[in-house]
């Protein structure tokens, strides 16, 4: 009865907004195809540029990726997935309309207009809207093992606000802080979200042996995670810090890569929905490691081992995850189409040019820009066009969502 009372509410709800992946996905998708393409014309001299990307490119881009792509994602992933942890209907219709909208105004607003306190307010507001219909749900169901979600959120928020304010001149801090503290926070969430569902699909989508999880080995991976975040943001000695970041990177790095040796990797490699899961958590694990070789020694370059875990450990994550997510939650087959195997191969270039290309030829760093933004434009630009009628149509099977 409940699902047909749901049903008849479905039918008055816009397509696009009976589940959080949906506008989330497609929308932030497309903003990271077109950034991508206006930041690799940066690099190749385009100066006719305007907004927040006209007045600092380094910030635009690093928070229109962290926050407006990266934190778009997570919000559509998170408030529907509560939907399955709970068993309540997720947030749909007007409230997550108006969630949406906030998103959408403020990334406007960053590429038509020069940094401004009202962008920064706008901006503010659809993170603490989606963790409190995030957290609602958990509470009620009393499921704290999937609360922490929640405040992490609100973390993102407060990393939000503090590079609203080095954009409007109201803080010190440095660029370069704030943003390796907001990747993370994300590739916390990243670790912990691939380490629940990547040996689960493992098995199911190579019909293979069930992935157990040994209780201690996952402890091992997470303990140090979290302390990595810790280290990160409090304030610590300088000299403390020194020594704590570069051993948290290292120890955690390691304990994840032993927990993902056990996920049979060289099973997936006919399965182009896991062998990008696999290549995004590995990737994760070694820029992790070469962070942790940076902040120990100097030797490792900051940005490339940074963007080995943004572009290809974030970045194929997401791409990989929305391309799951998007079939089974509009009750469709796990089957892609060719052309999105043509979207995941982009992907793992773009990391290859932005990381291994510049690492092996120095002189070719500004067209590793280039060509890494071209790709990863090229693989997002696709999943949006293919995507979008599954996005934007209700779900083939007639259930609500």
């Amino acid at each position: 009865m409940m699902q047909i009372l749901d049903s008849e509410k479905e039918q008055k709800i816009l397509p696009l907004f009976r589940l959080a992946f949906r506008p989330f996905f497609l929308a932030a998708s497309m903003l990271s195809a077109v950034s991508m393409l206006l930041w690799g014309g940066f690099w190749a001299g385009n100066t006719a540029l305007s907004g927040y990307m006209y007045s600092n490119p380094i910030w635009w881009h690093s928070h229109e990726m962290l926050f407006g792509f990266t934190g778009a994602i997570i919000i559509g992933f998170l408030l529907t997935a509560v939907q399955n942890w709970t068993g309540n209907p997720g947030v749909r219709g007007w409230k997550l309309a108006v969630i949406f909208a906030f998103w959408l105004i403020a990334r406007l607003g960053m590429f038509t207009s020069t940094p401004h306190v009202l962008w920064m307010v706008i901006d503010l507001m659809w993170m603490p809207l989606a963790a409190g219909f995030l957290a609602q749900p958990i509470i009620m169901r009393r499921q704290w093992n999937n609360l922490f979600f929640a405040p992490l959120i609100v973390l993102m928020t407060v990393l939000n606000a503090l590079f609203h304010l080095i954009a409007l001149g109201g803080s010190d801090i440095p660029l370069r802080a704030v943003s390796f503290a907001t990747v993370m926070v994300i590739s916390v969430i990243v670790l912990v979200v691939g380490g629940r569902v990547i040996p689960f699909f493992t098995w199911r989508g190579t019909h293979t042996e069930q992935i157990t999880r040994i209780k201690g080995l996952e402890y091992g991976a997470l303990v140090p995670s979290w302390l990595l975040l810790l280290n990160v943001l409090l304030p610590l000695p300088e000299q403390v810090s020194a020594f704590t970041l570069p051993a948290l990177l290292a120890v955690a790095s390691i304990m994840h890569l032993i927990r993902f040796v056990r996920w049979r990797t060289l099973s997936t490699i006919r399965v182009p929905l896991l062998w990008l899961l696999h290549f995004a958590y590995l990737a994760m694990i070694v820029g992790m490691l070469l962070l942790a070789e940076h902040y120990s020694t100097g030797r490792m370059n900051y940005s490339i081992a940074l963007h080995i875990v943004t572009v290809g450990g974030i970045g194929c994550m997401i791409l990989a995850m929305i391309a799951r997510v998007s079939l089974g939650h509009t009750g469709r087959a796990l089957q892609i189409k060719p052309i999105i195997v043509v979207a995941f191969v982009a992907l793992v270039l773009a990391t290859l040019s932005r990381t291994l290309l510049i690492a092996l030829q120095p002189t070719m760093t500004i067209q590793g820009y280039i060509i890494s933004a071209g790709l990863w434009a090229l693989a997002f630009a696709i999943f949006s066009v293919v995507y979008c009628p599954i996005l934007t149509q209700p779900r083939i099977d007639g259930r609500p969502g």
